[in-house]
Formats: structure tokens, C-alpha cells, sequence
């Protein structure tokens, strides 16, 4: 029986580099890699299986929750609707 006080450990972000293939810090975070600009504000989610791969967003704390949600759900948040490209 697992003791109630204490919680596992929760998902990391990890640095992995302060200047990045976009010139930004990277970072690792539950099997995905976020690539950010310079400043850290535009970050792109690259992970293999997820739907909004190669996409870009805000900020890499705005991608994890994203990141999350497919790993435990595999799903996106009901507020995004995935439009697939054409000839697909």
C-alpha cells in the first residue's frame, strides 16, 4: 500500500540547451522536445504520434499541458479542432 503523504513526482521540464536549433532554450518534457526563439516566448512542439507536431505556440509552459493531455489521454482539449491539411 503506498503511503498517502507521499505524491509521485511529477513530469519535469528539462532544459537541454540554452541556445537551441531556433536560437532559444530547448527542452525535453515527457517524450516531446520544445524548440523556443530567442526569448522563449515561441516555442515548437516536435513529438512523434502527437497531432500538433511541428506546430508552434506561446511560451514552453503553454505546450506542456498539451503534451499531458495526449501522453495521459491522447487527446487534444476540447477547444482545438484538428483540420486536416488538403490532399490528405
Amino acid at each position: 500500500m503506498s503511503d498517502p503523504l507521499i505524491s509521485p513526482e511529477l513530469p519535469q521540464l528539462v532544459e537541454t540547451a540554452a541556445d537551441g536549433p531556433r536560437g532559444g532554450p530547448s527542452y525535453t518534457y515527457r517524450g516531446a522536445v520544445i524548440d523556443c526563439l530567442k526569448g522563449g516566448y515561441v516555442c515548437r512542439l516536435r513529438m512523434d504520434g502527437h497531432p500538433l507536431d511541428g506546430h508552434s505556440f506561446g511560451a514552453a509552459g503553454t505546450i506542456t499541458p498539451l503534451v499531458d493531455l495526449w501522453v495521459d489521454e491522447k487527446r487534444l482539449p476540447g477547444y482545438m479542432r484538428l483540420v486536416p491539411k488538403a490532399g490528405r
